[in-house]
């Protein structure tokens, strides 16, 4: 291994003892790919290399890629309504909603969808028809195309439309396009429970101990694995798909809809709507650029997206980079 490489593995490795010093979190991990070389994964506290984490938003990159694969295969087209798939984006402002503007976040639509919480508070169980029918009629909140507006209801209605679209469930879509193409066995939306590091006790809600179980609401009301969240990693699966999305998703994507995800989207979309200050990064169809709050003030040509629960995923092509 080079010294450069011991140098970095030694930094990353008090960083996340640090991390579990300070009581950020009870346990941390790390992966890395410098120039191709793969450094070992490293731990802290309650984790190996075998421990699976919640990923949360990190989720929406492997939405991303799942809906972009159904374009490849034209059951679903970027710039076309998605009111031809859905019913209930047929009128008003819904009609010109398009997948393109549900992967940048432009749609208009809210930040989130409450309906879970709806169904507590009347009393209901998790009725996924029901509830996947309240998700479909939350309204704007903006025209589409006029705003970016980070939504995670934007990407569970990804999720539906590519469920209507296909005949086919959300989990199974993920698995078979892209799960099952990766050369690694460190990315699941079904883990085993002790396999998994806890995120949260959350007794508001009567849940306990969440482990092995996704944390975000929405996606757990939803089942599971949706569009928002769901998915669970190690460092190293995580990392491994870093590098699949840096080359091109070769067997997954085309090469013209793989650098979607890399070319800059906003600019486009929004128009005179765009400004360059807000969001203060870039977004290409799923991922963020440049998030230099997190990415680092090297990052420019970096692409990624970050987890509620402490996760996240940095691609760096210029410097041949990948972090998990």
């Amino acid at each position: 291994m080079p010294a450069t490489h011991r140098i970095l593995e030694t930094k990353i490795q008090k960083l996340l003892n640090q991390c579990v010093q300070d009581r950020i979190a009870p346990a941390a991990s790390c992966a890395v790919v410098l120039h191709h070389d793969w450094l070992p994964e490293l731990t802290a506290g309650e984790a190996s290399p075998q421990t699976f984490f919640d990923l949360a938003s990190v989720t929406k990159l492997f939405t991303t890629v799942t809906a972009l694969s159904l374009v490849d295969s034209k059951a679903l087209e970027l710039d076309a309504p998605i009111g031809r798939i859905l019913p209930t984006y047929r009128q008003g402002q819904k009609a010109t909603v398009t997948l393109r503007q549900l992967l940048t976040h432009t749609s208009g639509l809210p930040s989130q969808w409450r309906g879970w919480e709806r169904s507590l508070n009347e009393g209901r169980g998790f009725e996924r028809a029901r509830l996947v029918q309240d998700l479909l009629d939350t309204a704007l909140e903006a025209p589409p195309g006029t705003r970016f507006e980070y939504s995670c209801a934007g990407f569970n209605t990804i999720m539906v439309l590519a469920e209507h679209a296909t005949g086919q469930p959300w989990a199974a879509l993920v698995h078979d396009r892209v799960l099952a193409k990766l050369p690694t066995s460190g990315l699941t939306g079904t883990p085993r429970v002790e396999h998994c590091a806890p995120t949260e006790y959350q007794h508001a809600l009567g849940r306990g101990l969440i482990q092995g179980i996704v944390h975000d609401e929405a996606a757990w009301s939803l089942g599971g694995l949706s569009g928002n969240a769901g998915m669970f990693a190690t460092s190293g699966g995580l990392v491994a798909f870093g590098e699949s999305l840096g080359r091109g998703l070769p067997g997954i994507l085309s090469p013209g809809l793989a650098e979607e995800m890399w070319r800059s989207q906003l600019p486009e979309i929004l128009g005179n709507n765009f400004n360059p200050e807000d969001p203060a990064f870039g977004h290409s169809l799923g991922m963020r650029i440049n998030a230099q709050t997190w990415m680092g003030s090297h990052a420019q040509e970096a692409r990624g997206h970050g987890g509620f629960t402490g996760t996240s995923l940095l691609i760096d092509r210029e410097h041949s980079l990948s972090i998990a």
